[in-house]
């Protein structure tokens, strides 16, 4: 047994051997196998990034106009089709806050964001879960201002948002 592998594997390394020895002199080696004439994939082109794209902290939130006095915490991240928020304000119990956050995707058409959750669920005042009904279509207004991202909740609320990143 051991002659029988000795012979095939003294075999193996002979043949290795001539693979890797220059061949005649003076004899050009073979020409290199024709490349193939399939072409390259074309580039995909990515679309510019929106000016809305980037990672942003709720700086403000305005209600009726106003500032509120109570301080919301918050961020926003706007990549090339998703929006994705996290929210919380304080709720009229200080154990109970107001909670929101979700998935959507989205596109700009014209002056207004064209939203679809993915996921998204929210609180209400008696602490209460609620899921937002998936595939759900929302236009929003949301826009740069002064440097600020704002989110238009309806005709006089909104939260504005700094960027982050």
């Amino acid at each position: 047994m051991k002659t029988w592998m000795s012979a095939c594997l003294g075999g193996a390394l002979s043949v290795a051997t001539l693979w890797c020895l220059p061949q005649e002199p003076g004899k050009p080696p073979p020409a290199p196998a024709p490349a193939s004439t399939a072409q390259a994939p074309a580039e995909t082109k990515v679309p510019a990034p929106s000016p809305l794209e980037g990672v942003y902290a709720l700086r403000t939130r305005t209600k009726n106009g106003v500032p509120e006095v109570q301080r919301s915490r918050g961020y926003v991240a706007i990549t090339r089709r998703h929006l994705l928020i996290c929210l919380v304000a304080p709720g009229a119990d200080p154990e109970l806050p107001l909670v929101r956050a979700g998935v959507r995707t989205w596109k700009k058409q014209e002056e207004l964001v064209h939203t679809e959750i993915e996921l998204g669920f929210y609180t209400d005042a008696g602490g209460a879960i609620h899921l937002e009904e998936h595939g759900k279509k929302e236009p929003r207004r949301i826009e740069l201002v002064r440097g600020l991202l704002r989110i238009w909740q309806d005709a006089r609320d909104y939260l504005e948002f700094e960027r982050i990143e």
